[in-house]
């Protein structure tokens, strides 16, 4: 199956016009080639403890999982999975240590810059736990507010929460944390992502509210940034993935 993921790049043809000029049945990617030939592809993916990816054992399942294996069969080659934070996922594929990072949040465009980003496949949603009452469904509630935030929180969305008057944003290391920080009245509110907020749903205490007007971040595939024909394909993947789904 040498040339079979260019093959279904080509057959899929719209909207990869710059592919067919280069002659899809002449002149394969050069990162395509080189996962054929290693044998395997290489994905560093990142454990959100979610229905995208969580752990069993040492064993990566969810849609995340299910879509890598979807892209190898493409390429006729196995998986081989590191587990990363999202910090690890990008240095991996920089360093050349994975073909692939899964996982990694997209916000607004941040990663384009430097890699070969795919089309979304899923949306990372932001949430505030706050004391059982009291409602804050909007940055805006925050002013002069001491707010917690998870300590993976992205960098873009602690920029929109620094345009908060007066706001006071502070790290917090686990759900647990920023949660029994809510209820001593140390901040006001604790800003996470779902699997977090998740952990904190039954805790008579507190309400988990979604946040309206904080950008979600997408969960996007990304490649190092010189070759645009793997993340092509990948992206008509994706698509087939989702609608297979």
């Amino acid at each position: 199956m040498k040339r079979g993921f260019l093959r279904k790049i080509c057959l899929a043809g719209a909207g990869l016009l710059m592919i067919a000029a280069q002659g899809c049945a002449k002149k394969t990617s050069g990162q395509v080639e080189r996962i054929q030939a290693e044998g395997r592809l290489r994905v560093a993916i990142v454990d959100t403890g979610s229905w995208y990816t969580s752990m069993e054992g040492d064993t990566p399942v969810g849609l995340e999982p299910e879509l890598a294996r979807y892209i190898a069969d493409a390429l006729g080659v196995p998986v081989s999975y590191q587990v990363c934070s999202r910090d690890e996922a990008l240095v991996a594929v920089s360093a050349g240590e994975a073909d692939v990072a899964m996982g990694c949040i997209n916000n607004s465009g941040t990663l384009s810059g430097e890699y070969q980003v795919s089309t979304s496949y899923g949306k990372g949603y932001f949430y505030a736990v706050t004391k059982t009452g009291d409602y804050a469904l909007t940055i805006g509630a925050f002013e002069n507010s001491s707010v917690g935030v998870a300590k993976d929180l992205d960098e873009a969305t602690r920029a929109s929460l620094y345009q908060v008057d007066g706001i006071r944003l502070g790290d917090y290391n686990s759900a647990a944390e920023g949660g029994r920080a809510v209820k001593d009245g140390k901040i006001r509110a604790y800003i996470c992502y779902e699997n977090q907020a998740g952990e904190l749903l039954e805790d008579e205490e507190l309400q988990v509210q979604n946040m309206v007007n904080l950008d979600p971040e997408e969960f996007v595939v990304v490649a190092a940034g010189e070759d645009p024909a793997l993340i092509s394909g990948i992206n008509i993947l994706i698509q087939q993935f989702l609608e297979k789904e």
